[in-house]
């Protein structure tokens, strides 16, 4: 069993939890605490972690209220460490009202900072520098504490907690690395490394001093190099340059070219006379067939107008014709349509007659409806009315009423410490009892004694006795004067609360405070019967009564005496309908037949235009043949066309004598030797005058590098280069083999820290076969589970199901747990929601291996399935219960 578990966490004014919340009688072993949603669960936890690991005076208990609440958070944790029993107290607050102890059974006590510091050594945890405290601070309850929602995640150490689970085996360790010895190997190889290279493994300033400045020289004898073979390069090729610039000149390249420029361009200027020939042919023949088309064109004008002519004398006869046969049509259609719309009117005038009775008898039958809903609309005015009234009162007087829930509470706390003070006022008293003899003399203060009897003195009192003298008696020292002062501050505080609530009395005080909230239900009770009645308000539902009323008098005024009538509504409804049908169907043969008669009147127009317009033509074309024989006659057109046709085979032999003599000079040939003898003659300028600026820029920047010692520069840098280059080597031939002892130093490390996860794997392995009894645990150097191994292969745990990851993620839990535990570290498992996505199968496995592991250490499964962990075994728990004790164990 575990050397440490909690036995009982209360909580007040923190969250959710405003009154005293208790979860008392935990088990040391395991407990299911079960809650639906919003019960509280992660709450609790999140309390025990404020309680253990946040400082009481942190601006992060402020984040611990209830909301809009100003009273501080308190948490009381009362646990068991290595048989003694501790109860640590927290008020969050950065005010006098914060603090912080810790009592322990064996008497010793302590506060404030001192309390958490000893509670942090108690059970190995550090507090942050400043703000909330992070997993990473929190040593083994970081590592073992799970926290809703994150259950699923990696299981990764601190670097704290790492150093725990190291000390379950610090000696075995220190073993297999090589003892004193192998660490002082290490730590001297690391240095010479740290001599070369950073923690980065990049060089020194030193180091890479050297190296840039090797880089340097190298890159400066490159650039020397290629300025010296540029040198030589550019002599070369002014030596050429030159050279073709000779050969042009002896072998009259350029005189050669403008020769042959100058004979293309006269066989060119011949082409284009000739060519002007063929262009003047060409139009004489065009202007012949001109005249010609246009003589043809004449003739076959003339014999279109006489076909003109006769075509339309025909179409006026036929247009004649049919519109003789549409006037009659036209007739008949005009007489039907006068005996439908006579019809027509005849059934409106009794539809009218009938729409009127009909509309009377909706108004009187709209009447009776308003009337109904005016009554009912005033009923429920005035009742809301009385509501909102009396809703009214209840809230001036509930208003008047000063006295709040903080006020009584805050009354009731200092009655207590008034009645305490008192207490310990009356236990510091001192008891004077007497006896006194017949006519002894004795006064105490301001009272005279006889007889017998006895007072108890809370304050300094003169006792004199006659004939005697006199006593001062001074009751529990001088330190009862603090007792009496604090019954008369607690006195006048009592009195100043009760004034301010204006009460006379504590019982005055919750007297008021109850009728308070009777007025309060009351009025909320008037204003939902408010809402019932008027969900619009009050003064919407007024504007619907007098809206109403408007509509009801309205229409009385309208129907005057009408009401007193009756009428079948339905009744005239069907005559009205069947009257309307009657009407339609009259509209319908109506517009029909008005629709036949505009496309008959429309058809007759086209047909009178369309004759008109023939007519109109007929007298045209006649007028224009007529016009067109006195200008010419038929004879002459045709005298016209034949001289033309003699004129365009006169034209067409010359234009045919000229294109042969063009032909004959092969133009296309001529076109192109001009083209290419002056792109001849421009290349070989070209030519001629690149090679002369290139040798003048040749000449000058030789001229320029000659002065600059190109050879002796490469000569120069060559030799540092190569000192620079063996001082380098020599220190990288250093750098590179304690590089490499340090790396075969560290992989030996490496193999020897593999061993050290094989505890972890040794105490997860028995966990893991009964949850997946094929699988193995992956364990690196870090204590971290990293898969599973089954089947031959290796699945890592990123790649496993949420459901699978959440059950490792408890198992390898279990197993640090099982390490510490054993080394007497203490150690409790807290698991909220841990195992949501698990299904049936496998939460039972996962019920299993938590009861036999709560028999090493407490574990705390907080879940919002209670049904489904009802029978774990362990210390059952319901959250929602108020009174929140132990359940079957």
């Amino acid at each position: 069993m575990s050397q440490f578990h909690i036995k009982s966490i209360e909580v007040e004014q923190f969250r959710q939890f405003q009154k005293v919340e208790k979860v008392h009688g935990l088990s040391p072993e395991l407990n299911v605490i079960a809650g639906n949603n919003e019960a509280g669960k992660s709450t609790l936890l999140q309390a025990v972690r404020a309680a253990l690991f946040e400082r009481h005076s942190s601006t992060v208990g402020e984040k611990y209220r209830p909301y809009g609440s100003q009273v501080s958070p308190k948490i009381c944790l009362e646990f068991h460490l290595d048989g003694v029993e501790y109860t640590l107290t927290k008020v969050f607050s950065r005010l006098s009202d914060g603090k912080a102890t810790l009592n322990s059974s064996d008497g010793r006590s302590w506060e404030g900072r001192a309390a958490e510091d000893h509670l942090a050594d108690l059970l190995d945890y550090s507090y942050p520098r400043g703000g909330a405290s992070k997993w990473h601070h929190q040593g083994v309850a970081g590592l073992l504490w799970v926290e809703q929602a994150k259950a699923s995640e990696q299981v990764v150490l601190t670097d704290q907690s790492r150093q725990q689970l190291h000390s379950v085996f610090e000696e075995g360790l220190r073993e297999i690395l090589g003892g004193d010895q192998g660490e002082i190997l290490h730590r001297r190889i690391t240095e010479l490394k740290e001599q070369y290279f950073t923690k980065q493994d990049k060089p020194r300033v030193d180091y890479q001093r050297l190296i840039d400045q090797e880089s340097d020289l190298k890159h400066r004898l490159q650039s020397a190099k290629t300025e010296l073979e540029e040198y030589e390069e550019k002599v070369d090729r002014l030596e050429q340059k030159e050279s073709e610039l000779r050969t042009y000149q002896r072998e009259r390249t350029l005189e050669k070219a403008e020769d042959q420029a100058e004979s293309a361009q006269k066989a060119d200027r011949l082409v284009t006379e000739l060519r002007r020939k063929v262009e003047a042919g060409t139009d004489r023949l065009g202007r012949g067939e001109a005249e010609l088309n246009a003589a043809k064109q004449a003739s076959n004008q003339r014999r279109k107008l006489m076909g003109d002519l006769e075509s339309a004398r025909e179409s006026q006869k036929s247009l004649e014709q049919t519109v003789g046969g549409k006037n009659s049509e036209l007739k008949a259609r005009n007489k039907h349509l006068a005996e439908l719309e006579s019809s027509r009117d005849e059934l409106k005038d009794r539809k009218h007659v009938k729409d009127t009775a009909l509309h009377i008898a909706r108004d009187t039958q709209k009447l009776l409806e308003l009337v109904e809903e005016h009554d009912g609309l005033n009923s429920r005015h005035e009742r809301a009315t009385n509501a909102d009234s009396k809703r009214r009162n209840c809230i001036s007087e509930r208003d008047s009423i000063r006295v709040t829930d903080e006020k009584a509470k805050e009354l009731k706390e200092i009655e207590r410490e008034k009645d305490l003070a008192e207490a310990r006022l009356q236990a510091a008293a001192t008891r004077i009892e007497h006896r006194l003899q017949v006519g002894a003399k004795v006064r105490l203060g301001d009272r005279s004694l006889v007889g017998e009897g006895s007072f108890l003195l809370t304050q300094q009192t003169e006792l004199e006795i006659e004939k005697v003298g006199q006593f001062t008696v001074i009751p529990g020292g001088e330190g009862l004067d603090v007792l009496r002062s604090k019954v008369k501050a607690e006195t006048r505080r009592l009195a100043r609360v009760l004034s301010e609530a204006e009460a006379e009395s504590i019982e005055h005080a919750e007297a008021n405070l109850k009728r308070k909230n009777q007025l309060d239900n009351e009025a909320n009770e008037l204003s939902a019967l408010m809402e019932g009645l008027a969900p619009e308000g009050l003064q919407a539902l007024e504007d619907r009564v007098v809206s109403i009323g408007a509509q009801k008098d309205s229409l009385q005024r309208k129907l005057g005496d009408n009401p007193e009538q009756e009428f079948d509504i339905r009744a005239l409804e069907e005559e009205v309908k069947s009257l309307q049908d009657q009407i339609d169907k009259i509209d319908q043969d109506v517009d029909s037949e008005a629709k036949l008669i505009s496309e008959s009147r429309e058809e007759l127009a086209g047909l009178r235009v369309e004759m008109a317009s023939a007519e109109r033509t007929a007298n045209r074309h006649s007028s224009e043949l007529e016009q067109a024989r006195n200008a010419k006659t038929d004879d002459d057109l045709l005298t016209a066309v034949t001289e033309a046709e003699r004129m365009v085979e006169v034209s067409g032999n010359q234009l045919e004598e000229a294109r042969q003599a063009l032909d004959a000079q092969n133009p296309e040939a001529v076109s192109a030797e001009v083209e290419r003898s002056n792109q001849a003659l421009v290349d070989v300028r070209n030519e001629i005058g690149t090679l002369e600026r290139t040798s003048r820029d040749l000449k000058v920047a030789l001229s320029a590098l000659g002065h600059k010692g190109l050879a002796e520069e490469v000569a120069t840098l060559d030799s540092e280069h190569a000192a620079v280059n063996l001082q380098l080597e020599t220190m990288n031939r250093h750098a590179k083999a304690v590089d490499l002892l340090h790396r075969v130093l560290d992989e030996a490390m490496l193999r020897a820290k593999d061993s050290v996860a094989k505890p972890v794997a040794a105490k997860l392995d028995p966990y893991l076969r009964q949850l997946i009894p094929d699988a193995l645990p992956a364990i690196d150097e870090n204590l971290t589970l990293t898969g599973i191994e089954r089947g031959g292969s290796t699945e890592p745990f990123s790649g496993l199901s949420v459901g699978t990851r959440e059950q490792l993620a408890v198992l390898v839990r279990l197993a640090y747990a099982d390490l510490l535990s054993d080394a007497g570290i203490p150690a409790i498992v807290i698991l909220d929601d841990a195992l949501v996505n698990s299904d049936d199968g496998r939460r039972d496995r996962m019920k299993a291996i938590l009861y036999q592991a709560s028999k090493r250490y407490q574990i705390l499964l907080l879940t919002c399935h209670g049904r489904e962990y009802r029978n774990t075994g362990g210390n059952f728990i319901r959250l929602e219960q108020k009174s929140m004790g132990s359940g079957n164990q």
